[in-house]
């Protein structure tokens, strides 16, 4: 027999585990899109995929099976301030004061990321109230030096290389 999920504990439970802070943006004819995701992986290296999840009530994923391509930026520290845009259901210019750069396929590529990978999009398929959107990796960039950022229950981190691990700890 099988108990329904109780939404908040679901949501707690999954809140649990720390990921990585994601922006996936596209280009749709002449209007940009962007969206907050932490739920990002890799999914091959041979061919290089990728995949996202993303709400299937998103404009974003509008965007993306409009345009056929996306690119994922992974957020760095100087991006803190602009997270909770990327993640409102509001229909605010998210890019206003963002430093992009278009990338190959013309999905705007967040400048000072971690890591950005610009897709055509693979395959997208059903998953519940979310669609896995599999993306084709194109090209990509990485920056070394970039602190990343992180997600767990709620709140967002800023995990700097650079600061050493309190010993006893690494």
């Amino acid at each position: 027999m099988t108990h329904p999920i109780d939404a908040g504990l679901w949501r707690e439970a999954m809140g649990g585990f720390l990921t990585g802070v994601t922006v996936v943006t596209t280009l749709s004819g002449d209007q940009i899109a962007g969206t907050a995701v932490n739920a990002f992986s890799a999914v091959s290296q041979s061919p290089p995929l990728l995949l996202v999840c993303l709400d299937r009530s998103s404009r974003s994923l509008e965007a993306i099976r409009s345009a056929g391509f996306f690119a994922v930026n992974i957020l760095s520290k100087p991006h803190m301030d602009v997270v909770r845009r990327f993640s409102s259901k509001s229909a605010e210019d998210r890019f206003q004061g963002v430093a992009h750069a278009p990338a190959t396929t013309g999905a705007p590529v967040l400048t000072e990321s971690v890591a950005w990978f610009d897709c055509r999009v693979h395959a997208i398929h059903e998953g519940g109230d979310h669609e896995i959107v599999v993306g084709r990796v194109l090209q990509l960039g990485s920056n070394k030096a970039a602190a990343p950022l992180a997600y767990h229950r709620g709140n967002i981190w800023c995990l700097d290389p650079r600061e050493p691990v309190p010993e006893g700890r690494s």
